[in-house]
């Protein structure tokens, strides 16, 4: 143990789990509850729920008050992350390091869904999603340690497979509920749904958190410190640099296509709204079909040949689905590249999650996960930024509802080749990145 190491802290460090230890399959999805939940939330308000709202505001300039309003919110994310973090991991209460976050959290959000949905202007729609991420991210950075909290390393692939097909059902979940409520009028029953995920999954992860918690009979909460929370030494950590990098451009890639689907559907494929978001929702369905098919395999692969050679082929995979879209856009093309990237985000969502849970320190799992998650969040803002700045202002100078969608697609494939390129940097023994953080 590290000098002046807490028994806590020891506790509930991934040292702490014999290589012996084999979690069973039920508790491994009981860890990752609060996945399928936010993720739920996430697909319920984007497209549907944000993009009708949108419509209703802003048709006008739909795509850039979209694009600013959701990058705006991950700003948030990407400042709130690495803070909530570090107070987690230093948190001592009767509930554990995880637990009141959850709780308190939980309740925020589920109040701020019912309010977006009544919001009455783009201004307090801006603020209401600010709330959004804020209280989502309280529950999210916590949430990612319970990995390395409890989980042994030889199980962080199966375990991060588990969290990506949780996450892959309430993409698909999500926007398959969402879209028909919303296409149908009923944009209330949608965000009540996933309010009820919410609460759901709080009861479920609530206790195996309390299980997992020391007993402290005085609660206290640790100062906060935001030099601590965003402390990194790179040179020490040499291999945190090529895995954020391929973390932030794949996943914008992916962001840059998924968050102005709905409108692309409607400019570019000429559906009308409530249409369009039926098909985006089986579009959904569809690529979470081959999300599911390898997310699980994609984990126990990633434990016995490596984690970076997968990350590296889903950058390739998704690359090719985006170039087919670009080629040759029509609904079904668009149905051939959403199975193709479906597969290929499904390996990387796995492949790439298990990497970095392997690489992060026990005791300090929450702050370090909340760090790495910064290169999701800044990946998912600069899609949104780039999109809400590039769609519209693209269309009105070329006199077409297509140009500025297609120049954000090749930006995106762009993005998939260059991470691919970033993270062919690592060694090719992901052993030899072992706690490199």
């Amino acid at each position: 143990m590290a000098s002046g190491q807490s028994s806590e802290e020891s506790f509930l460090a991934t040292d702490h789990w014999p290589r012996t230890t084999v979690l069973p399959w039920h508790r491994l999805v009981a860890l990752n509850a609060l996945a399928f939940a936010l993720g739920f939330v996430t697909n319920t308000l984007e497209p549907a729920v944000l993009g009708h709202r949108v419509l209703e505001l802003a048709p006008q300039l739909k795509n850039t008050a979209f694009g600013l309003l959701t990058f705006l919110g991950i700003l948030v994310a990407i400042a709130w992350q690495p803070i909530i973090g570090d107070v987690s991991d230093r948190t001592k209460s009767r509930w554990g390091r995880r637990l009141p976050y959850f709780v308190g959290g939980g309740a925020v959000l589920i109040a701020s869904l019912f309010l977006i949905a009544r919001a009455p202007g783009l201004g307090s729609l801006l603020l209401l999603l600010l709330l959004t991420q804020l209280s989502t991210n309280t529950v999210q950075s916590p949430s990612q340690a319970l990995l390395p909290d409890q989980v042994p390393e030889h199980q962080l692939g199966a375990a991060a497979g588990w969290k990506s097909a949780l996450e892959i059902l309430a993409f698909v979940a999500g926007r398959q509920i969402s879209g028909r409520l919303v296409a149908g009028g009923a944009l209330v029953a949608a965000v009540t749904v996933a309010a009820a995920a919410v609460v759901l999954a709080v009861v479920i992860v609530g206790r195996v958190a309390r299980e997992a918690g020391p007993s402290h009979t005085s609660p206290s909460l640790p100062r906060l410190d935001l030099r601590r929370a965003f402390a990194f030494d790179r040179r020490a950590h040499p291999s945190f640099g090529p895995w954020f990098v391929n973390r932030a451009l794949v996943w914008g890639g992916f962001l840059a296509l998924n968050t102005f689907l709905l409108f692309f559907v409607i400019d570019v494929l000429r559906l009308p709204e409530a249409q369009a978001q039926r098909f985006v929702a089986d579009l959904s369905a569809l690529m979470g079909i081959g999300l599911i098919l390898v997310a699980l395999p994609a984990g126990l692969l990633a434990d016995r040949i490596g984690r970076r050679r997968l990350v590296a082929a889903a950058g390739v995979g998704a690359a090719g689905g985006t170039a087919l879209l670009v080629a040759a856009p029509s609904t079904t093309v668009a149905l051939v590249a959403g199975g193709i990237l479906g597969i290929s985000v499904g390996v990387f969502l796995t492949a790439s999650w298990a990497l970095a849970t392997q690489i992060v320190p026990g005791a300090n799992a929450a702050r370090m996960l909340g760090l790495a998650n910064i290169a999701t969040a800044a990946g998912s803002g600069l899609a949104r930024l780039t999109g809400g700045l590039i769609i519209d202002p693209i269309n009105r100078l070329t006199g077409t509802a297509t140009a500025g969608y297609l120049s954000l697609f090749v930006l995106a494939g762009l993005a998939f080749i260059g991470g691919t390129v970033a993270i062919l940097r690592l060694p090719p023994d992901d052993t030899s990145v072992k706690r490199s953080l």
